[in-house]
């Protein structure tokens, strides 16, 4: 039976798991080679730029960083006023961890900004980029699967039907965002979780599984998820066709939030003229993306890269003045409360901890 198979795929990515998006260490580097220590990167800057206020900024090994990568190659940090301090962390769940002690005051994060709004008590300040693309689920071309169209005529690009997904064993690391879209997946289809078996492991791992054929579907993010359609497995759904709109997010902690108002103002400014830039050159873009996660250990290829950009893009500052900010997560956490992820009672948080005042300052609308 598949599932008895996924055992040891399971033991061996269960150290990387957490019930928001995985977890993890933080590191002290700029550019991406973690060592666990938890310290901050060690400063560079001039003399000149010593006088500048620092914002100690977190990184992970994903799109989402990039414009801050961006903005430090290129001195938006010190040209607007105030000077970036990176510190590196593997994935949002263990940024979460951190935010209890200080250890980043602004990052960037999807679907863990759930918990960092309702426990945590930081803010949402702004949506930087859209995160639904290359959020697949996947199966090997010669499933039934991959055969089955047109079983719901309202979403014309999700494959499969009740009949062929009913009991698949699908491997994803549950209470992610690609969790939320099997479940999504599965409602289209007329199924819920309890027709299926969901095995938990880490992306890769549950990539593996499914060239290995030991799970029918698997649920994967970027890059994993664009490796896989570039060799050939089948995309099933995604939030895209699924019509789920979900945003990266500038997040504050609480202390930051109350006391560097000034400050975030103008990194909101510098980070949308890095995604005005990226968006702008996405050839550009997505050689710095390769450069990003070879630095940080990840394998891809310039060709997956370039499809995260085309797919995942950045918000620009014109874009982001028709968006309301802190709609994406709301749906998350909507989720994460109906598989008891996150205690019902913390769900108002949410709302009370978004802030479009910010952006608009430093946008100017």
């Amino acid at each position: 039976m598949k599932l008895k198979k996924l055992t040891a795929l399971f033991l061996a990515g269960a150290m990387s798991l957490s019930l928001a998006a995985c977890g993890g260490a933080a590191s002290s580097t700029a550019s991406g080679a973690a060592d666990g220590t938890g310290e901050t990167a060690a400063s560079t800057e001039s003399s000149e730029a010593g006088d500048l206020p620092t914002l100690k900024v977190a990184v992970m090994p994903f799109l989402n960083s990039l414009p801050i990568e961006y903005m430090v190659q290129n001195g938006l940090d010190e040209a607007n006023g105030f000077k970036i301090e990176t510190v590196y962390f593997s994935n949002g769940g263990a940024m979460n961890e951190a935010l209890a002690a200080d250890q980043w005051e602004v990052g960037t994060l999807s679907a863990a900004a759930v918990n960092s709004l309702a426990i945590y008590g930081a803010y949402c300040i702004a949506d930087i980029g859209h995160s639904e693309g290359g959020l697949y689920t996947l199966v090997s071309p010669d499933s039934p699967i991959a055969q089955a169209t047109g079983a719901n005529p309202s979403y014309p690009e999700v494959l499969g039907s009740p009949e062929t997904v009913k009991d698949a064993v699908i491997a994803t690391s549950t209470g992610t965002i690609s969790h939320l879209n099997i479940n999504k997946w599965l409602e289209v289809l007329g199924l819920t979780p309890d027709d299926v078996q969901i095995v938990s492991m880490d992306f890769p791992a549950a990539y593996q599984a499914l060239k290995t054929g030991n799970c029918d579907v698997a649920a994967l993010n970027p890059p994993t998820s664009f490796t896989a359609e570039s060799e050939g497995y089948v995309v099933t759904s995604s939030l895209s066709s699924l019509g789920v709109p979900q945003y990266d997010s500038i997040i504050v902690s609480n202390k930051a939030y109350t006391e560097r108002r000034d400050v975030l103002v103008k990194y909101v400014k510098a980070f949308f003229q890095a995604c005005d830039a990226l968006q702008a050159d996405q050839d550009m873009a997505a050689q710095m993306l390769l450069d990003w996660y070879t630095a940080n250990g990840s394998e891809t290829t310039l060709e997956a890269c370039a499809t995260e950009i085309e797919t995942r893009p950045f918000v620009t500052s014109d874009e982001a003045k028709g968006i309301t900010i802190g709609e994406s997560v709301a749906v998350t956490g909507e989720f994460w409360v109906s598989q008891q992820l996150l205690e019902e009672s913390r769900f108002p948080e949410i709302a009370k901890h978004v802030d479009d005042s910010i952006v608009k300052e430093a946008l100017g609308f």
